[in-house]
């Protein structure tokens, strides 16, 4: 009997459960149940939220623009927080993260998907996100990664749905980029037609435009600072296990006490950019091999492939990238998955599930701390890397020319024969 999806679905967080949360927990040398602390904390709780709101008390009060680690714009999402004192303007971000985080995850993916029912496998990406390490880091920090993507993503279903709103889209979407930067990676998910290269090459170039004039909204001196402070805090968190960056990662793999050969590393030591350079090289082949398959087939409208790549630069490019950007990520698998699972041929049915359990462990990985695995795995890259490997094979065998193939994947996700 062929098990469905969902089966290998469960065996991949299975797995992680067990060896990140119940070996690290209950099977302790010492015979006691070990619960340390797992989320990296600051006193008092919400620092981002705390310096941020300063930041814009500091320019409300004075008409001077402090030096951030974020966009000009940032100031101004945060002027109406500095009416309320620090206690009860956290609490409100708290809900409004939530809020974002259900918006993201439950609502706008099945939109997006034209799905009218949610899926076990929906819920199951939804409740484990909920409770993951990455939204549990967001919310300490009073972050607004969910804030932000969910303008994004809001923009994504309005540019695909309404044609007569897309002014409201490249709006939302340029909110998303003032908020956080990296959203502007998402760019690539705002092409209706991959063949008409001269509307989208002018879509790029207005959105870039108005971002980067948002971005002198104060002119050049605080995108200095904001410059100035991003350098200064990379020198301080480059090579640490919460830092999802490749830059960080190269400078951990090449501490490792476990590698052999101490020549070769400490040359490669020296010399960290070209591993750096090696991984860079890496994703930007998978994400122009899925680029062009996207131009290849020339399928119209929302493209899940394109989206997962630029997720996952989103995650790994800046030398800054914390793990509570892991926070978005249900969402990204949950709008992602059931449309990249549709293989056209019976015979393709092992690579799939192959595939799909790979890309459960993978994710599940990210769902907990680097606090509970062992040294040589508290890094999430190389999880993020594999899903990228996966969904550049998978957007090359799967079936985009089968008429609404999505939803017998989500039958198959949901356990149905």
């Amino acid at each position: 009997m062929q098990l469905p999806l969902i089966t290998w679905v469960l065996f991949g967080f299975f797995l992680t459960f067990l060896f990140f949360f119940i070996w690290p927990v209950f099977f302790d040398p010492k015979e006691i149940m070990k619960f340390d602390q797992y989320v990296l904390v600051l006193s008092p709780i919400g620092h981002d939220f705390r310096e941020i709101v300063g930041a814009s008390s500091l320019w409300l009060h004075s008409g001077v623009v402090p030096a951030t680690l974020y966009p000009s714009l940032t100031l101004i999402f945060f002027a109406p927080f500095t009416l309320l004192n620090y206690g009860a303007g956290y609490k409100i971000l708290t809900l409004i993260i939530l809020v974002a985080y259900v918006l993201i995850t439950l609502v706008l993916p099945q939109m997006i998907n034209r799905q009218k029912d949610i899926s076990a496998f929906t819920m199951l990406v939804f409740v484990t996100g909920i409770i993951s390490y990455g939204l549990q880091f967001e919310l300490e920090r009073g972050q607004w990664n969910l804030i932000a993507f969910a303008f994004c993503l809001t923009a994504i279903y309005l540019f695909h749905n309404y044609p007569k709103l897309r002014w409201l889209a490249y709006l939302f979407f340029s909110i998303s980029v003032q908020l956080k930067l990296y959203p502007a990676i998402f760019v690539f998910t705002l092409i209706e037609d991959w063949s008409d290269w001269k509307n989208n090459i002018r879509r790029f170039v207005g959105l870039g435009i108005l971002n980067i004039t948002a971005l002198l909204m104060f002119g050049f001196g605080p995108l200095l600072g904001t410059v100035g402070s991003m350098e200064g805090i990379e020198a301080s968190h480059v090579g640490r296990p919460f830092n999802l960056s490749i830059s960080s990662f190269i400078l951990h793999l090449l501490t490792l006490s476990f590698l052999p050969h101490k020549r070769v590393i400490l040359w490669l030591q020296a010399n960290n950019w070209l591993a750096q350079s090696f991984l860079f090289a890496f994703f930007i082949a998978c994400f122009l091999i899925i680029l062009w398959q996207a131009y290849k087939k020339g399928k119209e409208g929302f493209n899940p492939c394109v989206f997962m790549a630029c997720s996952i630069g989103a995650f790994i490019i800046p030398a800054i990238s914390f793990d509570y950007k892991l926070a978005i990520f249900p969402a990204t698998v949950v709008l992602s998955l059931p449309a990249l699972l549709s293989f056209k041929e019976n015979g393709n049915r092992s690579l799939l599930i192959l595939l799909t359990f790979l890309f459960s462990v993978a994710y599940s990985s990210t769902l907990y701390s680097y606090m509970s695995k062992p040294e040589w795995l508290q890094y999430n890259l190389p999880a993020l890397l594999i899903i990228l490997t996966i969904c550049t094979i998978w957007c090359r065998v799967r079936s985009d020319d089968i008429e609404d193939a999505s939803p017998l994947v989500e039958n198959s996700l949901a356990g149905e024969q």
